[in-house]
């Protein structure tokens, strides 16, 4: 087998399947990938770092050509994959495998549930966790030229090589902390929303849409697709073939000639121009939809003058929840999630949208205090602005504080 500084290169498909078999009797291994999105349609996967408890590997797509067995093992359901920033390399499997894996253990999300800042690098993690020194050299370096050199071999094992320790680091004190199942509450919660981000309508994220009318959500959608299609036929990314803001222009306007589309700021590049007939085409399509069957537009929250303060009152106190309990605040919510918990409120506590802050662990850890200060139950002052805990909560009606 070919090695690089020491470690297993994978370059043929038995040499794959000797890697798969040994992965499948460990049950459990790290894994991560380099990949190219700036350039084509659809991210070029140029390398997979792999490690298990015994064996470092490197595994190279552009010579080995079917990576099967290695996304079966992944999605395999008895093996536990440990991963840090999963997001982007589970994408990859998703869009290679039309799967997820089913027992992901992502680091840096464990690292905010157990107190580390949240979201936390690698480089940071392995030193604060394992006080070990990794470089990150190797950033932006084009993984798609081969031969590799040492410096990316060594920045693209160090991805991976200490996944494992810090993994069983981090069980540790999720098990000493009582918060084993929040961590697989938010795994599942996370591969959920990575497949259902894929099965949503790419159109439906443009930026912009809230100021398009139902026939300008039509166009919007149709110019999407044909977008799409170029992008997939000329294999290039989205914004290459349009822009999303000049696709959500054209849709405003809806112009009805070449005069019209090329009056439009940035539309006047050759990519574009020589494809003005066809552009308009769909735009006469979106024109012959019915009105019954035209898109419904994005729901708006017209938020009452005073939400920005509640939401301020509202983040304080989770501020302070999150610090007493020692867990990444970031992780827990955003601006945007307390804001849904009062939309929530306010519009009635509808049944059938349960907001992320009254859900699973996040509501004992601060969601149920957060809806009884939004309800008036709860009194917030400060009882000693130098404290590292300023803020007292004191019950109104005989509620225990918190």
């Amino acid at each position: 087998m070919s090695t690089v500084s020491g470690e297993s290169l994978i370059t043929t498909q038995p040499q794959l399947l000797a890697l798969v078999n040994h992965l499948r009797a460990m049950g459990r291994f790290s894994f991560d990938t380099e990949f190219v999105s700036e350039s084509t349609f659809e991210p070029q996967l140029c390398l997979i770092q792999v490690a298990s408890s015994e064996r470092l590997a490197l595994v190279d797509p552009l010579a080995v050509r079917d990576l099967g067995p290695f996304w079966d093992v992944v999605c395999d359901a008895t093996m536990d994959v440990v991963m840090h920033a999963a997001g982007e390399d589970l994408r990859i499997c998703l869009l290679r495998t039309g799967k997820l894996p089913r027992r992901v253990f992502d680091v840096q999300m464990a690292a905010g549930l157990v107190g580390y800042s949240y979201p936390l690098s690698l480089v940071n993690l392995v030193g604060q966790i394992l006080g070990i020194s990794i470089g990150g050299g190797e950033t932006r370096t084009d993984w798609r030229r081969r031969p590799l050199s040492s410096g990316q071999v060594e920045y693209a094992l160090d991805d991976v090589r200490h996944l494992l320790p810090i993994a069983d680091d981090l069980i540790a004190q999720l098990g000493e902390l009582g918060r084993t199942e929040w961590a697989e509450q938010e795994f599942e919660v996370y591969i959920q929303e990575i497949a259902q981000r894929a099965d949503e309508d790419r159109w439906r994220r443009l930026p912009g849409l809230g100021q398009l009318n139902r026939r300008g959500l039509e166009a919007a959608r149709l110019l999407s697709e044909w977008r799409e299609d170029e992008a997939r036929r000329q294999n290039r990314p989205l914004r290459q073939v349009m822009r999303d803001d000049v696709l959500v222009a054209i849709a405003k306007r809806l112009p009805t000639n070449r005069r019209g589309l090329e009056a439009l700021r940035d539309f006047n590049r050759p990519g574009l121009l020589s494809r003005a007939d066809e552009i308009l085409d769909v735009l006469d399509s979106a024109r012959t939809v019915p009105e019954d069957s035209l898109p419904e537009p994005p729901s708006r929250f017209e938020e009452p003058p005073g939400v920005s303060t509640i939401s301020g009152l509202l983040s304080g106190v989770l501020a302070q929840c999150c610090a007493r309990a020692r867990i990444a605040g970031s992780l827990v919510a955003n601006q945007s999630d307390i804001k849904n918990l009062i939309r929530w409120y306010i519009e009635g506590r509808p049944e059938h949208h349960q907001p992320l802050l009254l859900q699973g662990w996040r509501a004992d850890l601060c969601g149920r205090t957060l809806l009884a200060v939004l309800e008036g139950r709860y009194a917030v002052r400060i009882a000693d602005p130098g404290d590292e805990f300023p803020l007292a909560l004191e019950p109104l009606d005989g509620t225990t504080s918190p």
